[in-house]
């Protein structure tokens, strides 16, 4: 008997040693409502820890949750725009510029660019690029303002056909999307999708008018990467594009990122290294006003030959 009650008196002493450690491994602070939580690994743990952990709750206020807390949309928007630089920053980066190189594949060849981009997003863009190797007055210029576009190449000015004006449009709203707190304004939507193989979250951002885009980020809460699904202007097929972002440059106390690589169903398209980026009050150019209509010709009338009445 006595023997039975060593036993036993050894059983809940290795229990609750067993607990205690586990207890202290696994406390995780939720970002949704700030409070500690103890998360049990499987089904095992959680009942198999019941007892204690239903005294624990009484008496300490400890909170359980079987499998990882995940965080809200907000919360884990938040904790990206924190680690970008905080809302102030990021709000007050309305206008900026960078010089940069680009790798593009049109096709099967892959055109080697330098230029300037002015921004002023999600719909106001300047894009002045040059071929590698071409004079700087061979440069051709992109240009968006609002909901009309064009090209300009030596002086003479082409509008965008609707198909190439739509993409460029939601190609620059990923970059307005980079500055995270746009999502946070009125008429955007956050879901939390699936995590990442590594377990670091994702998210949907969705608004009308405006492709769904996923973003997803890396351990630490930076914004790593976009994704969404793009028609190409050229073969107006569907495509899965993917823009990786990687390294970091300093404007206005705002991380962003050095080098934005852009892939197609896998494969390359657009890869850009900026090389300088500053910010600007606002972007003003007479350019965003469009193609200066051509003055109308006065048409002389030849005299009548009927009289007139008086």
């Amino acid at each position: 008997m006595k023997r039975a009650v060593t036993l036993c008196a050894v059983a809940v002493a290795l229990y609750l040693t067993v607990y205690i450690v586990y207890r202290a491994r696994h406390v995780q602070v939720w970002a949704g409502d700030g409070k500690a939580y103890v998360i049990l690994g499987s089904r095992l743990t959680w009942y198999g820890y019941r007892p204690l952990s239903y005294v624990d709750a009484r008496v300490t206020g400890m909170r359980f949750h079987l499998g990882p807390r995940r965080d809200t949309p907000q919360a884990v928007l938040d904790r990206a725009i924190a680690a970008a630089g905080g809302a102030g920053r990021l709000d007050a980066l309305r206008a900026f510029m960078w010089n940069g190189r680009a790798d593009a594949a049109i096709g099967e060849r892959t055109l080697h660019l330098t230029g300037s981009w002015r921004l002023q997003l999600p719909d106001s863009v300047i894009v002045t690029t040059t071929l590698e190797g071409q004079p700087p007055a061979s440069a051709r210029s992109l240009i968006i303002a609002g909901k009309r576009g064009w090209s300009k190449v030596n002086g003479a000015v082409t509008p965008l056909a609707p198909e190439l004006l739509a993409h460029e449009r939601d190609q620059f709203y990923l970059y307005h999307l980079m500055r995270l707190v746009p999502a946070q304004g009125k008429g955007f939507r956050l879901s939390r999708l699936e995590d990442d193989s590594l377990g670091h979250p994702r998210l949907r951002v969705s608004r009308t008018g405006r492709p769904d885009v996923d973003l997803s980020f890396d351990a630490a809460g930076n914004l790593a990467g976009l994704a969404d699904s793009v028609t190409d202007p050229l073969s107006h097929a569907r495509v899965r594009q993917e823009v990786t972002l990687s390294g970091q440059l300093q404007v206005a106390g705002v991380r962003w990122p050095r080098r934005i690589t852009i892939t197609w169903n896998g494969k390359p398209y657009f890869d850009l290294e900026i090389i300088d980026v500053r910010s600007l009050a606002q972007l003003v150019d007479p350019a965003l006003r469009g193609p200066v209509p051509a003055p109308r010709r006065s048409v002389k009338r030849a005299p009548s030959s009927r009289i007139r009445k008086h």
